[in-house]
């Protein structure tokens, strides 16, 4: 009775179970390095304008400076949610590292100062 009622709504079974996500090769040393190149940029960048603003005292190379720092994670966390949403967890939880490294340099230039 179970085939007759398939073949009467003309349900078919499907031996094929596979996910239907593509996997793409995942370039993740090339992303990070990217990635990693920008942040040292970023974090140059930020310097220089740190010590110009307290050499010159300006407050608007300062706040500068913290934008491009904001700016920055603000990039990284937006691409780790579209690449992790786009199944690509590998280079996704590369941008998170990197996010987590940056935190922690931080961290140790904040210590550092003192």
């Amino acid at each position: 009775m179970n085939k007759e009622f398939n073949e009467l709504f003309d349900i078919k079974e499907d031996n094929d179970d596979k996910p239907n996500v593509q996997i793409t090769t995942q370039k993740i040393v090339i992303h990070t390095l990217i990635r990693t190149i920008v942040l040292v940029v970023a974090t140059a960048a930020s310097c220089v304008l740190l010590f110009i603003a307290a050499y010159d005292s300006q407050i608007s190379l300062g706040v500068l400076a913290l934008l491009i720092v904001v700016g920055w994670f603000s990039l990284m966390i937006m691409e780790a949610i579209r690449l992790n949403k786009s199944n690509k967890t590998q280079l996704s939880t590369a941008n998170m590292i990197l996010v987590g490294l940056a935190v922690l340099m931080i961290f140790i230039l904040i210590l550092g100062i003192n």
